[in-house]
């Protein structure tokens, strides 16, 4: 009976995660580190409220583990930059070393079966029982998957240096979602070795 406890407990801390699929990330063979003054994160999402929760949560990470870092939201106003130039006299302007993108790949519709929860209701007279379940909970849904792509620049170099395709629900909303994709992200960077060791 216990055991059954533990399993059930378990069962329910998975599924209270949101869903997230990563792809393993990809570096480039001749990368290394620095000391960068300031990582600018920028998420090109038109909704403002998602894109500030994806830039705000990123910047908190890299913040905790020792990296400088800003939202592009807050110190970006235009919705574009004309050329690699202009954005550079912003970066410097801004003392920013390397960029954080997060780009939109794309959003599909996809039937999630949840699991049912049926009561059983049953009638009784005279002795007899006649009885039935019912489903309260559960059965198939519609849920939004959204896929990005995160690339890591710096002034080294005019091509990515760090990439990686991230996948995940909207079921729970944007916050979440913003968070896991934030923490997987940044959790991968610092595996991968990204910047300096302090």
């Amino acid at each position: 009976m216990k055991r059954r406890h533990l399993f059930t407990a378990f069962c329910l801390t998975v599924l209270m995660q949101p869903a997230i699929m990563a792809q393993s990330p990809w570096k480039a063979s001749d990368y290394k580190p620095e000391p960068y003054r300031k990582v600018m994160v920028l998420a090109k999402i038109t909704d403002m409220g998602a894109r500030q929760q994806l830039e705000d949560r990123t910047v908190k990470l890299l913040t905790d583990k020792g990296i400088i870092a800003i939202a592009a939201y807050s110190h970006i106003k235009q919705s574009r930059v004309a050329s690699r130039e202009a954005f550079l006299a912003i970066a410097d302007s801004l003392q920013v070393d390397a960029l954080l993108v997060y780009s939109v790949n794309g959003a599909e519709k996809q039937v999630k079966n949840t699991a049912t929860l049926s009561v059983g209701v049953g009638v009784g007279m005279y002795g007899g029982y006649a009885g039935a379940s019912v489903p309260i909970a559960g059965g198939a849904k519609m849920v939004t998957i959204v896929k990005l792509t995160v690339d890591f620049f710096n002034r080294a170099s005019k091509d990515e240096q760090w990439s990686m395709q991230l996948g995940g629900s909207l079921e729970d909303g944007t916050d979440k979602l913003a968070y896991t994709f934030a923490k997987t992200t940044v959790k991968a960077m610092m595996q991968d070795k990204l910047f300096v060791s302090k």
